[in-house]
C-alpha cells in the first residue's frame, strides 16, 4: 500500500503536465495491477478413481473447485452378486480429494435427474454445520455449493449425510479428502487410496443374483459383506496394488463404515510410520505399527518400504471379516532379499500324504511321445476341493496337450480360488488361467478349464486370496 501511496501521489503531480484525466487513468491503472498480483487463482481438482491417489501439486493457495456427482447405478459387489451402489462419481469409496491448508475450497454436488434420492455431502475437513451436508441437499436434478476454507492439515473422510445416513453410507457414498499442510510429506515411490466399508444384503454372502439393502441388518451391525473399494475382488487378482523391491508405499485408508471398525493390517509388514486417526500433527506419528484402528468416519495414513518380493495381504484383523470379502493384495516385484527373509525349506513341493493324495488324471491317458502326431488324449475331470488353506490334491499329473476340467469345491469357511499360471511361472502373463467365479465363497463351487502345453514340464497353481499357503503344481508329462 505504501508504494502504491507513492506512486499515485508522482502521478497527481503529474496532473498539470498531463491533464487530470490522464492522471487519473494512470491511478486507476496502477490500482489494478496491484489487485491483480493479490488475486487467487481458480483451479480444478484433479479426482481420480480409488485406488489411485491425486497427484501432488507445489502451489500457493488457490480456490479449488470440487465438482461431485451423486450416482446411483448396479454394480456387482461379488462375483455373480449385483447390488444398487449410491456413489459420489461412480466410484466407491468416491474420488480421493487433494487440497492444502489456506486454499477456498467450493464443492458443487449435483445430483442425476435420473436419481431417485435426495443427496448431500459432509467433509469431516470442514468447519462449518454439518460440514456442508445442509447447504448440499441436492434433490435429484439440482446442484448446490458452498465455500470453506481448508484449516487443519489431515486425511479426513466425507460422506452423504441425507437419509437416515448409515443407508447412504452402506450404499457406497464415502470418500477421502487429504488437507496437505505447509510441512508436506515426503515424496514416496507408491502411493494408494483405499477404503473399507460394510454392507447390508437380503441374500446371504455370496448369495447370486440382485440384492436390496437388509435395514434389520444394518441396524443390528450384521454386515453380508466387509469389502475394500466397495467389491471383493476390488483388490485381487489383476486388481492387486503394485510395487517393487525397495519402494516406499503410503496408503491412506479411510473407513465409510458405517458401523464397523476396521483393524487395518498387512500381513508381512510392518507400518515405518502411521499418522493415527489421519493427523498430520508430529505428535500425532507413531513408528513401527503393526495394526492400525481405524473407526468408521475415520481415516489413517501408513507408510512402509517392501524389502521382499511376493504378495502381501491387506486385510481387516478381525479376522472373520475376510470370508465377507475383506482382502486386498499388494504384489511387490523384484530381486529376493535372504538377509531379510530366507524360506530355508523352499525347494520341490513335498509328496502328497494319505490325506492329501496325488491327483492323477482320470480316466488315466498316456502322455503322446514328445513330436508324436497322433490324436490328443481324452478331455479329463478333476475334482479340486479348497479347504482352509491347502488344496485338497496339491499335485495333479495330466498328458501333454490334454483338456482338463477342474470341479472345484470350496470346503471351507473363507473365500478361495484356483489360479493356474503360465509356462514362465507368471499369474499375470497370456497363459494364465483362474477359475469361474474367480472368487468361490465358502459352500461355493466352481469350475476351471485348461488344456495343458504339449511341452512336458511343471506348471504352478495358487490361490489368489492365499497364495503363500495355498499352492500346487500340475506335471504334464
Amino acid at each position: 500500500m505504501t508504494l502504491l501511496h507513492s506512486l499515485s501521489a508522482r502521478a497527481a503531480k503529474r496532473a498539470t503536465r498531463w491533464g487530470l484525466a490522464a492522471a487519473l487513468l494512470v491511478i486507476a491503472g496502477i490500482a489494478a495491477a496491484g489487485c491483480s498480483q493479490t488475486e487467487t487463482p481458480t483451479i480444478d481438482a484433479v479426482l481420480l478413481p480409488p485406488p489411485q491417489v491425486p497427484p501432488r501439486e507445489v502451489r500457493a493457495p488457490a480456490r479449488v473447485v470440487v465438482k461431485l456427482e451423486a450416482v446411483e447405478k448396479d454394480v456387482e459387489i461379488a462375483p455373480g452378486v449385483t447390488y444398487t451402489t449410491w456413489s459420489f462419481n461412480g466410484t466407491v469409496p468416491g474420488p480421493m480429494i487433494r487440497v492444502r491448508v489456506g486454499d477456498q475450497v467450493e464443492v458443487r454436488l449435483s445430483n442425476a435427474a435420473s436419481n431417485t434420492n435426495p443427496h448431500s455431502i459432509d467433509l469431516h475437513a470442514v468447519n462449518g454445520p454439518g460440514g456442508g451436508a445442509g447447504a448440499t441437499t441436492v434433490n435429484p436434478g439440482e446442484q448446490k455449493s458452498f465455500t470453506f476454507q481448508a484449516k487443519t492439515p489431515g486425511f479426513y473422510t466425507y460422506h452423504c449425510a441425507a437419509g437416515t445416513v448409515a443407508d447412504h453410507i452402506t450404499n457406497g457414498m464415502y470418500g477421502g479428502i487429504l488437507v496437505e499442510g505447509e510441512t508436506r510429506l515426503p515424496v514416496v515411490e507408491r502411493e494408494y487410496y483405499v477404503g473399507q466399508s460394510d454392507l447390508y444384503t437380503t441374500g446371504d454372502t455370496g448369495e447370486k443374483g440382485k440384492q436390496s439393502l437388509d435395514y434389520t441388518k444394518l441396524v443390528n451391525e450384521d454386515p453380508t459383506y466387509v469389502v475394500f473399494n466397495g467389491n471383493t475382488k476390488s483388490l485381487i487378482a489383476e486388481n492387486a496394488l503394485k510395487a517393487n523391491v525397495g519402494d516406499h508405499v503410503r496408503i491412506y485408508f479411510t473407513d465409510g463404515g458405517p458401523n464397523l471398525i476396521s483393524s487395518f493390517h498387512v500381513i508381512g509388514e510392518i507400518f515405518d510410520k502411521v499418522y493415527q486417526y489421519g493427523s498430520l500433527d508430529a505428535s500425532a506419528q507413531i513408528n513401527g505399527v503393526q495394526t492400525v484402528l481405524v473407526p468408521p468416519g475415520g481415516a489413517s495414513i501408513v507408510e512402509f518400504q517392501v524389502d521382499v518380493p511376493g504378495d502381501y495381504k491387506l486385510v481387516d484383523h478381525a479376522l472373520g471379516r475376510a470370508g465377507k470379502g475383506a482382502v486386498g493384495i499388494l504384489r511387490v516385484d523384484g530381486a529376493p532379499n535372504p538377509a531379510i527373509f530366507n524360506p530355508l525349506n523352499a525347494g520341490p513341493a513335498a509328496p502328497a500324504t494319505a490325506t492329501a493324495p496325488a491327483a492323477t488324471a482320470t480316466p488315466a491317458a498316456t502322455a503322446a511321445p514328445a513330436g508324436s502326431t497322433g490324436a490328443a488324449p481324452a478331455a479329463v475331470t478333476i475334482k479340486e476341493d479348497l479347504k482352509d488353506n491347502s488344496f485338497s490334491a496339491p499335485q495333479v499329473t495330466v498328458a501333454a496337450g490334454q483338456k482338463v476340467t477342474f470341479t472345484i469345491a470350496n470346503t471351507g469357511l473363507l473365500p478361495h480360488n484356483m489360479h493356474i499360471a503360465d509356462a514362465k511361472g507368471s499369474y499375470d502373463g497370456a497363459g494364465n488361467v483362474v477359475s469361474s467365479p474367480e472368487i468361490i465363497n465358502p459352500a461355493k463351487t466352481g469350475t476351471l478349464e485348461w488344456t495343458a502345453p504339449t511341452t512336458p514340464g511343471t506348471y504352478k497353481f495358487r490361490c489368489d486370496v492365499h497364495p503363500d499357503q495355498m499352492t500346487g503344481t500340475i506335471t504334464v508329462q
